[in-house]
């Protein structure tokens, strides 16, 4: 038997999955003919491997799930599109869909799964100016982190308006700061974000500005308590001294 070639196979569409979704590789087709012997091939980077196979055999269709996918596909026999259950990172890579009939036929879907990214962490920044500075100058001054994975973006906002972002692929973990000035009622979010989630953390002024500002003053009152009380016992003790002298002296002078 003679096929004939499609052209079709230079057409390759991406699609992007999170960890331990189930997601569904459609093809756009509307019908499979019925004697069609239908083929997904998969790999990393080349789709070398064959992980369904699927064909009329007597009037019956006979479907074959092969390889480490065994127990996550599920093959649409009426369209050739292939749902996959359970995503890994490792089910990133070219999917290949060969259709033969009365031509050969190609779909071609670049796929990647993600790790959904985690919750970033806000904290104050511990090399602070100064211990006063929310009293003092009116800022506040902290750093939110989170731990990198792949095309993860660490960004702040004030409501909904982007004030800085960073990403690298090259650092284990991202850290963005913010300066914070004057006192105000505006909220402030650091948000981490990859192609597939995003998540959230809330600025808490009360706990990262205005405690760590109270805590600091009275950090200084207790500052300025011992030195009063240093200063009163170094006069206690000079007085104490002066008085022991004058007395030694007077003894002699008056035996």
């Amino acid at each position: 038997m003679c096929y004939c070639v499609s052209d079709l196979k230079a057409e390759v569409k991406p699609l992007q999955g999170r960890e331990g979704q189930t997601v569904t590789l459609h093809t756009g087709l509307a019908k499979l003919q019925s004697d069609a012997k239908t083929f997904w091939l998969f790999g990393p980077v080349r789709p070398e491997i064959v992980i369904v196979e699927s064909q009329a055999f007597r009037g019956e269709i006979i479907t074959e799930y092969k390889g480490r996918f065994q127990g996550r596909l599920h093959l649409d026999r009426e369209t050739g599109s292939l749902t996959v259950r359970n995503l890994t990172i490792n089910d990133s890579g070219l999917y290949e869909l060969q259709i033969i009939s009365e031509q050969v036929t190609y779909h071609n879907i670049i796929f990647t799964v993600y790790a959904s990214v985690p919750t970033p962490n806000i904290r104050n920044t511990p090399h602070n100016p100064s211990v006063n500075s929310w009293l003092v100058s009116g800022s506040c001054f902290v750093v939110c982190s989170v731990a990198n994975g792949k095309e993860v973006t660490l960004s702040w906002y004030r409501g909904e308006e982007k004030l800085n972002n960073t990403s690298s692929p090259h650092q284990a973990d991202l850290s963005l700061p913010l300066e914070i000035k004057g006192k105000n009622s505006d909220t402030y979010s650091c948000v981490a974000t990859n192609p597939v989630s995003n998540q959230t953390t809330i600025l808490s002024i009360e706990e990262h500005c205005l405690q760590h500002a109270d805590s600091s003053d009275c950090a200084r009152c207790i500052t300025l308590t011992e030195l009063v009380v240093r200063s009163v016992l170094s006069a206690l003790v000079a007085v104490a001294t002066i008085a022991l002298l004058v007395h030694h002296f007077w003894h002699r002078r008056n035996p």
